[in-house]
């Protein structure tokens, strides 16, 4: 009789380790923190991207690379800056939403610029005259530089928007998970009554 009431004891004995073994992992485990390295790898290729098409678009459009205008804002651009303790106590959730809305916000500002750049570049060509540099080069080609700012702008965006979308099911997962845990946390308190019971009504018979 002992076997018999072993095996399902075992199973449930299995069943809670395994529970705890999952709770026990962030959310988002190891596949998550993958995830976010080769993001940040990627953010800051394109970080050190940003900064060359900046210098050479100071060069070209205003004769000194060195060119600062601080003064001047776009209340269209996501702020650049946040309060610490707002930063703080974000969500995980709430971090890379905001960042999937404001890498749109800045692809898009980028489109609108770089089609500013193509008419200016196509009113030059039907004028005949071609732009050059100090040295009497043509100007390298800004509008395309754009371009493969948006390409690796669009790429981390897709990840960011892949890891909201997993953020959110390994959210949900985990909420099952507590369930789960919820069910049988009860179950063993219900069957430690019920044992009572059992032996209750044993004595009285």
């Amino acid at each position: 009789m002992f076997r018999r009431c072993l095996t399902p004891l075992c199973i449930l004995i299995l069943i809670l380790i395994c529970m705890v073994s999952t709770m026990s992992s962030s959310p988002l485990g190891h596949r998550g923190a993958l995830s976010f390295s080769n993001s940040l790898r990627l953010t800051r290729a394109i970080r050190a991207r940003v900064q060359q098409v900046l210098s050479r678009y100071k060069q070209q459009l205003f004769g000194d690379e060195l060119f600062e205008y601080r003064e001047l804002m776009l209340s269209t651009l996501p702020a650049v800056t946040v309060s610490y303790r707002t930063w703080l106590h974000m969500q995980d959730n709430e971090r890379l939403h905001l960042a999937s809305h404001n890498l749109q916000t800045f692809w898009t500002h980028l489109e609108g610029q770089r089609q500013q750049l193509e008419r200016e570049k196509d009113a030059t060509k039907e004028r005949g005259e071609q732009r050059r540099g100090k040295r009497g080069k043509p100007q390298p080609n800004l509008c395309q530089r754009f371009v493969s700012l948006q390409i690796d702008l669009r790429d981390l965006m897709k990840q960011v928007n892949s890891q909201v979308h997993v953020h959110t099911s390994e959210t949900s997962r985990w909420i099952q998970h507590l369930r789960g845990y919820v069910i049988l946390r009860d179950l063993e308190r219900y069957l430690s009554r019920l044992a009572r019971d059992y032996a209750v009504l044993q004595a009285k018979h």
